[in-house]
């Protein structure tokens, strides 16, 4: 729990869905670039983006298994949705 709680990480892991280049990234999240590259940094230790670069352009993309840690976060939130309908 501690690593989602990060801020911009599970924002991060959602965006990515489709490759997305840092400025994107900044642009999107409205984050410090340091921020932004410090959890970038960790999201790649992880395993769980991974860079790639075409046509001399840097993009950040899902692994395997950042794509399943990206689903199971969508249930996190899909659960939160229910609990909030049920609460009010």
């Amino acid at each position: 729990m501690k690593l989602i709680c990060r801020k911009h990480f599970v924002s991060i892991l959602l965006l990515l869905e489709s490759p997305k280049s840092f400025n994107e990234l900044l642009k999107i999240l409205k984050a410090y670039p340091d921020t932004l590259a410090r959890r970038i940094r960790e999201l790649s230790e992880l395993g769980l983006i991974a860079r790639d670069e075409a046509e001399g352009k840097l993009r950040y993309r899902l692994t395997e298994k950042g794509a399943r840690v990206a689903e199971l976060v969508k249930g996190i939130e899909e659960l939160e949705k229910r609990i909030e309908e049920i609460i009010d």
